[in-house]
């Protein structure tokens, strides 16, 4: 039953797709674009250069990714901001192996370090070889950088707990005193090469029952305060031109977390909290993703309520994936009908980005092409799936073109 359902609704919904592009003055023809595909060969526009006029475009790089030529030509056609995918996430950062002082590969697969021998600020030994890296490559190419992140609440970190048994949770006052040292530390560091920092990262529940997730060990330590003092040290230690967001994922259709998220936000705001920014990753998928609202008519309503807000508003870490489980996902190519509602919905939901460009300061896909995604690339290797705008060899498809199309 579970692979069953799945293929029977899909077969059911490629009916619904002529009905769609119908009333939105869409057809498959106009949205053929096979002959770009052709002209790409020989160059074609990048995807930054397309969209000067509206907000920087951006891609979530590892810094191993710059090793390939071919891959930062790429980055620095098409990207004028970078998100380091996970080199600025407190798990990154290793110590020197106790038995003989080498340095641990961040990247080996035999590495395995637990949480509690991560580096603590002012550690001689605290290591951002990766992160240094990207804030390097950044400087010397004029590219932005976006700070991802500072607080993941979900994430087991040395500052929550009493020693490294992990036995006891900390007191309120030394997370927040441990807060502010990491913080601190980190905005120090790369100040001037991150201009927008996600400061926290997910923080807001899936329905009305809590308006924040309360099962996560900064939230047990601190209620809701673990956000604020968030914020209220990011601003202590930010540069005058910085923009503090809060970033939180599956928004789209999903009316209590976004009502939880705007609550919290205005009520902090009003409290004198500094929140610059609303940040939504943008995850979606072909058909499960706002099936009923095909011009994007969702994103202008986050919009509107960041207008309201005075706030910006963001997207971090967009992928449309054409499959919605793995096992769905085969080597093979897509079918059409999935192919066409991908390059349809990749349209319709940058046209609604540039329609609010006036409170939207930049657009950041969650990897760079269908080679390097987390939809396409799991534990046990690739999978079969084709959510980016440039296919495994790193040139532009149909949506790209859709997405450029003027």
């Amino acid at each position: 039953m579970y692979s069953v359902v799945p293929e029977l609704l899909y077969k059911i919904l490629s009916f619904f797709l002529p009905c769609i592009l119908f009333f939105s003055g869409a057809s498959r023809a106009s949205l053929d674009y096979a002959a770009s595909l052709t002209d790409s060969q020989a160059g074609y526009t990048g995807l930054c250069e397309a969209y000067a006029g509206y907000f920087p475009i951006g891609a979530a790089v590892y810094s191993y990714e710059l090793d390939d030529p071919r891959l930062e030509a790429f980055i620095l056609k098409n990207f004028n901001m970078i998100t380091p995918e996970w080199e600025l996430k407190q798990s990154s950062y290793q110590k020197r192996d106790p038995a003989d002082g080498r340095e641990l590969d961040v990247w080996a697969a035999d590495t395995v370090v637990p949480d509690w021998q991560l580096l603590q600020p002012g550690d001689p030994d605290y290591r951002f070889r990766g992160m240094d890296r990207l804030a390097e490559f950044a400087l010397a190419h004029g590219l932005k950088i976006r700070g991802h992140t500072l607080i993941w609440p979900v994430q087991d970190v040395w500052m929550l707990w009493t020693d490294n048994t992990k036995t006891q949770l900390t007191d309120k006052e030394t997370l927040f005193a441990r807060m502010d040292a990491y913080i601190g530390f980190i905005m120090g560091k790369y100040g001037g090469v991150v201009d927008v920092w996600d400061v926290v990262n997910e923080p807001f529940h899936y329905n009305r029952t809590w308006q924040l997730k309360q099962d996560t060990d900064y939230y047990r330590i601190a209620g809701e305060a673990f956000v604020t003092k968030a914020f209220e040290l990011a601003a202590k230690y930010a540069d005058a031109n910085d923009v503090l967001m809060v970033n939180e994922t599956f928004v789209e259709g999903n009316a209590a977390k976004t009502d939880n998220m705007f609550c919290c936000v205005e009520r902090w705001r009003k409290q004198g909290v500094r929140i610059d920014g609303i940040a939504t990753q943008g995850h979606m998928g072909t058909v499960s993703t706002l099936p009923f609202d095909p011009e994007f008519r969702a994103v202008d309503t986050l919009a509107k309520r960041c207008r309201k807000l005075g706030v910006k508003l963001e997207y971090t870490e967009i992928d449309i994936k054409i499959f919605e489980i793995d096992r769905q996902r085969t080597a093979g190519a897509p079918p059409d009908w999935l192919e066409t509602w991908q390059i349809f919905k990749y349209k319709k939901f940058f046209e609604a980005l540039r329609r609010n460009k006036d409170v939207v300061i930049g657009a950041t896909f969650w990897g760079l092409d269908d080679a390097h995604s987390v939809i396409t690339y799991g534990e046990n290797g690739p999978k079969g799936d084709w959510p980016m705008l440039f296919g495994r060899d790193g040139l532009p498809k149909q949506n790209f073109f859709a997405v450029c199309d003027f």
